[in-house]
């Protein structure tokens, strides 16, 4: 990973504390610099440390835009007393403008001790908070187990929303692995045309790691897995249970359809309904994600139904234009063909909202 850490040179305390972090990546003091720094590399992290400083804004707002995730570490400088330095000509005013926003936007806050968590905790400005004690001002941490934590944070941090992180062709390569793992058939990739030939190729670690994370936070281990081995892709080793990530605050684990329906259905139709009609509570709820998609892709593929009859029953219960707009969805991200839709996609404005619902359900 590739870390740019950037401080006040003013404060001896934190270049100190900087300066036995600097093995974990880029330090820089002046703006420029990091401006020219960002601009000219692929940084995964931005560790701002320090606060009020009137040039963190932009520095964070480029990183922000080239995908770079932040980490920021206050140096105290959010305590109370701080704050009311000054208050009304300087800290009210900077708090307004962006400090507020630069510590919400923090994939993590790095706080020295339990006094200053709680001030983080008061604040309510970002529930990730983390306490790693700070080697330069106390014994009770050596540097070596500061960085060591702080490098774990940095890699807990990247092993957060890994769809965000993953380019367009690793995404591409996504979708050919779950539609292969969905039919149960490379033969339907060989079928496409040569953008999904050309997508499976072999992911790097790095890649891999994003892949194989995505699955077991969105729950589609068993999809991803089956496609793995169609294609006869080797795949590392990775105990993806066990690797800590940050979840949204409201956060909800993908909970089956088959199971919040049940098999108590005469006929495949009230099946698709009764699965359309907890689609239509999951997308109000803003819980619609990739594993129910999976789900319904399947269902489609694999069970008939009489579609001009499903397609009137879904206009009589006002859910036409809601499985026209879900069928779109499964276009972009399980590969499913208008052979196997019950009604035609509808491309428009709400399905592209309902993409983002689905594609942004880890987003911090």
């Amino acid at each position: 990973m590739r870390v740019l850490h950037f401080y006040k040179d003013d404060n001896g305390m934190i270049a100190r504390h900087v300066n036995m972090l600097s093995q974990t990546g880029h330090c820089v003091t002046e703006a420029e610099q990091a401006r020219t720094l960002l601009g000219g590399g692929k940084y995964d992290i931005l560790h701002l440390h320090g606060c009020w400083r009137n040039s963190s804004k932009n520095i964070v707002k480029m990183a922000l835009r080239q995908g770079c995730r932040l980490v920021v570490t206050p140096h105290g400088e959010l305590e109370p007393w701080v704050q009311e330095e000054n208050r009304w000509q300087e800290k009210l005013p900077k708090r307004l403008l962006y400090q507020r926003d630069i510590i919400h936007a923090a994939y993590a806050v790095i706080v020295q001790g339990p006094m200053e968590a709680e001030c983080m905790k008061r604040l309510e400005w970002n529930p990730r908070t983390v306490v790693i004690r700070n080697a330069a001002i106390t014994q009770l941490t050596s540097a070596q187990e500061m960085v060591r934590q702080t490098q774990a944070l940095y890699q807990k941090v990247l092993d957060s929303n890994p769809l965000e992180l993953m380019g367009d062709k690793l995404r591409l390569t996504l979708k050919a692995i779950i539609a292969t793992g969905i039919t149960n058939d490379r033969r339907w990739l060989e079928s496409m045309d040569d953008e999904f030939s050309e997508a499976v190729t072999p992911p790097s670690n790095d890649e891999w790691r994003l892949l194989l994370l995505y699955a077991h936070q969105e729950d589609i281990v068993t999809t991803l897995q089956r496609g793995i081995r169609i294609l006869g892709l080797d795949a590392p080793e990775l105990d993806v249970e066990n690797i800590p990530c940050f979840l949204p605050p409201d956060y909800q684990a993908a909970e089956s359809i088959g199971k919040t329906i049940g098999n108590e259905f005469a006929t495949e139709n009230e099946r698709l309904l009764a699965t359309f009609k907890v689609i239509r509570k999951l997308t109000a709820n803003k819980q619609l994600s990739i594993k129910h998609l999976v789900e319904l892709d399947s269902e489609l593929r694999y069970h008939g139904c009489e579609e001009e009859l499903l397609a009137d029953d879904l206009k009589e219960r006002h859910m036409w234009k809601l499985a026209s707009r879900v069928m779109q969805l499964m276009t972009y991200r399980t590969g499913l063909t208008e052979g196997f839709m019950p009604v035609p996609p509808i491309d428009d404005r709400t399905t592209r909202s309902l993409l983002r619902q689905v594609d942004n359900r880890l987003k911090i």
